[in-house]
């Protein structure tokens, strides 16, 4: 695969802990970069072009569950399941979904605007050929 090379800046810290976590994994530090924008971006391509998809969402919350499970209620359409858990002080809500990527994108978005709502998408492929 051809490389194309560009700059980007960072913290410090960040920069410092790229490199702690890149010695660890015995990577240079471009390998290191490339897999996480690759994580990053599969996790996001469901913004990116419409299809049909599943995966899970986790959305991490202080201070109870309200906003969280009317949002997930509203998108039944697409939610297979959903588990709310208390961790601490915390409220994690793990949905499964599968439907169109745009429904998906849709409920990510709304979880992302309840304020200090921590919001991650994992895709679930089918990796048999």
């Amino acid at each position: 695969m051809a490389r194309r090379r560009f700059g980007i800046s960072v913290s410090s810290s960040i920069a410092e802990w790229l490199d702690r976590l890149a010695r660890r994994l015995g990577v240079d530090r471009s390998r290191l970069v490339e897999r996480a924008l690759e994580s990053f971006l599969h996790e996001y391509a469901h913004y990116l072009y419409e299809h049909e998809c599943q995966g899970v969402i986790i959305a991490v919350k202080r201070d109870g569950r309200g906003d969280t499970a009317k949002i997930i209620e509203s998108f039944r359409d697409i939610v297979l399941s959903n588990m709310h858990h208390h961790i601490g002080d915390l409220c994690v809500d793990i949905v499964v979904v599968r439907g169109s990527s745009k429904r998906i994108a849709e409920l990510h978005s709304a979880l992302t605007s309840i304020k200090d709502c921590t919001v991650r998408y994992v895709p679930i492929t089918n990796t048999r050929r």
